[in-house]
């Protein structure tokens, strides 16, 4: 399975990326919020990121869902420290 680099802009995760398998469309990260999940969408931008040869592709924030109706493995990103 195939992996991109995601950027996320917007939401209480702008500017942090992470690695996913090239179909996702959607991302559900950790909001500081309680008790909300941020919510970002694929779009058909691409961005460098120092540090990577291939460029990011960047997930924008579109809202937020209740994190109760989502597993743990639906997550994204590690709980903020």
């Amino acid at each position: 399975m195939a992996e991109i680099t995601a950027l996320l802009k917007g939401g209480s995760r702008d500017g942090e990326s992470t690695i996913v398998a090239s179909e996702v469309r959607r991302l559900f990260a950790h909001s500081d919020a309680p008790g909300l999940l941020d919510v970002y969408e694929i779009t058909q931008l691409k961005e460098h990121l120092r540090g990577n040869e291939d460029e990011a592709v960047v997930f924008e924030f579109a809202g937020q869902e209740d994190a109760a109706a989502f597993s743990p493995e639906d997550v994204h990103l590690p709980l903020p420290s």
